[in-house]
């Protein structure tokens, strides 16, 4: 894990292994994933992604929006969610190779 700060107004912790990155600028966060992963590697990461995002809601109070499927992320599947990103990036690998 990486942690960057800059001066005091934002902070983002990063993990290399699974691209998630933690970013926190004044009083919002954002937690980003690229799209790299497919099928059960998929599920393991987005598992992550949804605890991560729990520990954040417990801990400031807000509440997890994820804008791609424009709901609350505790009214998404875990499992709908594994399927967008293992199709999208099932996608961009035939696109782009991969």
């Amino acid at each position: 894990m990486d942690l960057t700060e800059y001066e005091n107004e934002s902070r983002d912790l990063s993990h290399s292994g699974t691209g998630i990155d933690l970013s926190v600028f004044g009083d919002e966060v954002s937690i980003t994933v690229p799209y790299r992963h497919a099928g059960d590697d998929a599920a393991v990461v987005l598992g992550k992604v949804f605890a991560l995002s729990a520990i954040v809601e417990k801990e400031t109070g807000l509440t997890a929006y994820d804008p791609q499927m424009e709901r609350p992320l505790a009214e998404i599947q875990t499992r709908g969610a594994t399927e967008l990103m293992s199709t999208i990036t099932e996608d961009l690998r035939s696109r782009y190779g991969g």
